[in-house]
């Protein structure tokens, strides 16, 4: 499995756990000027914006290192415009990474809830 293929197939499994968690799918792999979104969900009464890292090892840093302050600032942005575009408002938003392992053909999910700050 090529690296695009593993990230497709990281996001089908992130959103068959959040749908099994009570997530209502709002969108998928949303793009602007500032970047991608993976997945936008419904959880309760907030919005959550969802970052997917998918590995096969851990050789190069846990996925969750590799959403660097730069990339959160492209995520927050992203979600900015899709809020605009969209004119949604006074509704709460949060941002959470979902790191799928994917080793000797086991999978291991781990969703870390409420990881970005605001950047002003």
């Amino acid at each position: 499995m090529h690296n695009k293929d593993l990230g497709n197939w990281g996001e089908d499994k992130a959103v068959d756990y959040l749908k099994k968690n009570g997530y209502k799918i709002i969108c998928r792999n949303f793009n602007s000027y500032y970047g991608e979104i993976d997945i936008i969900a419904k959880y309760n009464r907030e919005l959550v914006f969802f970052e997917v890292k998918t590995r096969r090892n851990i050789s190069y840093g846990m996925p969750i290192e590799s959403v660097n302050y730069y990339k959160q600032k492209h995520l927050y942005s992203t979600a900015e415009y899709y809020l605009y575009k969209n004119k949604i408002s006074n509704v709460p938003i949060r941002f959470d990474i979902i790191e799928i392992y994917l080793i000797n053909h086991k999978v291991k999910i781990n969703h870390v809830k409420d990881v970005l700050c605001k950047y002003n």
